[in-house]
């Protein structure tokens, strides 16, 4: 009698179907994991700068050249002065069409420093070239002179403050508003050109700031846009707002410093001190698309455009000489 057959039967069609479609959903998932895991970084990496690793340029968050069309300008730089470079791009002539990409914040100096590595065209500068900037080549334009607004949340009961009240608010030595409630300082990175204006116009103000930073006593924040949400969104807050005058449609209000409410006006006939030039910088004399950029903004039409973004319309002429930083 023959004994058991030792051959094997070929694998079950079904089986061999299941085995197919279980690699492929482990592949689908690996690539699905893969996928959300280049999401949540992008999503990290926009919290903490406006442009991920790869838009570098010699080690500064750059904007990407082909992002910018063949014959346009490429405009970055200070956060301060995007809402009324948008304002002006917004408004070019439609005669002879020119082309403008402005980049989110990378400030003052990271659009130096792209300006430099031949990214960009225009870097938007809100504080003084140094001197070794201007050794460099570069040429500061100014159009735009505006108020360094002390901002508060709409809550806090006072309207105004003296400066030495302000010096004691970042010193912490002064905690509450006049009916008693916390007062919460907002506080911008060192080195910001806001800080910078009150630190050369407010005697104990830069001591305050350098204390506060080594106790780590305050929230920093590190854009303006930042700092505009945080004073929208925090009851009792306090901070430096340097983009101009206030939106009417924030719960944010302008504090008076010494008396003065800080406006176009105000800045205009010289009594509110604390202000900031708005400046683009070139390589040389601006020239081809940057040039014609810049005489749009120093033109009427432009001047219009500044004014009506709460800031005060600058020549070259018009503009004063600053304190390097």
């Amino acid at each position: 009698m023959p004994g058991p057959s030792l051959r094997q039967e070929p694998p079950v069609p079904e089986l061999r179907d299941w085995g197919r479609q279980s690699v492929l959903w482990l592949v689908v998932g690996l690539v699905s994991l893969a996928l959300l895991g280049v999401a949540a970084w992008l999503v990290i990496a926009d919290d903490e700068q406006p442009l991920p690793p790869f838009l570098q340029v010699g080690g500064v968050r750059s904007p990407p050249t082909e992002l910018a069309p063949h014959h346009g300008v490429r405009l970055a730089g200070s956060g301060s002065n995007l809402p009324i470079t948008r304002a002006l791009t917004s408004g070019l002539p439609r005669v002879r069409p020119l082309h403008a990409v402005v980049h989110a914040s990378v400030g003052s100096g990271g659009g130096i420093k792209a300006l430099r590595d031949g990214v960009i065209d225009i870097a938007l500068v809100s504080r003084p070239l140094s001197e070794a900037e201007r050794e460099q080549g570069l040429v500061a334009t100014p159009y735009a002179r505006v108020p360094v607004v002390v901002a508060a949340h709409a809550s806090v009961p006072d309207d105004g403050l003296t400066s030495a009240a302000l010096v004691e608010i970042y010193l912490g030595t002064r905690a509450t508003w006049s009916d008693g409630s916390r007062v919460v300082v907002l506080q911008r990175e060192r080195g910001d050109s806001s800080h910078m204006v009150i630190d050369r116009l407010v005697p104990g103000f830069r001591e305050a700031n350098a204390v506060a930073y080594e106790d780590a006593r305050w929230r920093v924040l590190y854009r303006d846009d930042v700092m505009r949400e945080a004073l929208a969104d925090t009851t009792g807050a306090v901070g430096l707002f340097g983009e101009g005058v206030v939106p009417d449609n924030l719960p944010v209000k302008a504090l008076a410093i010494d008396g003065v409410v800080p406006s176009v006006r105000t800045v205009r006939d010289g009594s509110y001190r604390f202000t900031k030039d708005f400046a683009f910088v070139t390589r040389g004399s601006p020239h081809g698309d940057a040039a014609a950029f810049i005489a749009f903004a120093l033109s009427e039409d432009g001047r219009r455009i500044i004014e009506q973004g709460g800031a005060l319309p600058l020549s070259n002429a018009a503009a004063s000489p600053q304190e390097d930083p």
